[in-house]
């Protein structure tokens, strides 16, 4: 395959190859099925960090705009054909913002490969009043949405996944939350949960998850947690 990636002043990071690839979509040059380059070549050809293409790659992937396959490599997907992902300007910000807290599609990343577990954990151990501290979240979430209040429909969710992590009663889980939290909601989300119906999907969403916990049904718990996160980009 020819060079596809040019070098590139690396200060934007991520949205330089995130961009590119795009492009590259929109451009009819790649197309679903057609396999890229892999990480050290891509680095190679734009001369930006390993990490930043990982970066990159992992915000495409969780868009659904490429797929990766265990020992094969990765493809460009199905549904990138469509267009269905953000205009790039809107991206570029959003990836740009990320570097502020490091890592940020790394801990989205995490999250969705642990919250699942720690949302089923907690549907098993979580105590009365912990529960009813998430009602509680949950109706004045609903109220900050009534109020177009997006600065405190932010806090009360990311508030609200806490109560579900201390409802596991396990202290490294609960760490390793607050410490995925900080590094991945509020950087990476804002600019998509400004959208109105992006809110009330999610106080939707958080009404399923304290459901199933309500219901001690770790099953369905974590099934809606990550329906959730994987809603979340």
């Amino acid at each position: 395959m020819k060079d596809i990636f040019s070098k590139q002043d690396s200060t934007k990071k991520p949205a330089i190859i995130v961009r590119r690839i795009l492009d590259l979509i929109e451009d009819g040059e790649l197309m679903p099925g057609e396999k890229l380059p892999n990480e050290l070549e891509i680095v190679r050809q734009s001369d930006i960090s390993r990490a930043s293409v990982r970066e990159a790659l992992s915000a495409l992937e969780i868009m659904g705009m490429i797929k990766r396959v265990p020992g094969e490599g990765t493809y460009i997907s199905e549904r990138a054909s469509a267009g269905k992902y953000p205009p790039k300007n809107i991206l570029e910000k959003f990836l740009e913002d990320t570097e502020k807290v490091g890592g940020s599609f790394e801990a989205l990343e995490a999250r969705m490969a642990i919250e699942p577990s720690v949302t089923a954990m907690a549907a098993r151990r979580a105590e009365p009043e912990q529960i009813e501290r998430m009602e509680t979240l949950l109706e004045s979430s609903g109220v900050a949405l009534e109020e177009h209040d997006v600065k405190l429909f932010l806090d009360i969710d990311r508030d609200f996944h806490i109560a579900v992590a201390e409802a596991t009663n396990n202290e490294t889980l609960i760490s390793i939350s607050n410490d995925l939290l900080k590094r991945a909601d509020v950087h990476m989300w804002r600019r998509y949960k400004e959208d109105l119906r992006l809110l009330e999907k999610t106080v939707e969403a958080h009404r399923f998850i304290l459901n199933a916990i309500k219901e001690r049904n770790p099953t369905k718990a974590s099934f809606y947690s990550e329906k959730h996160l994987a809603r979340c980009v």
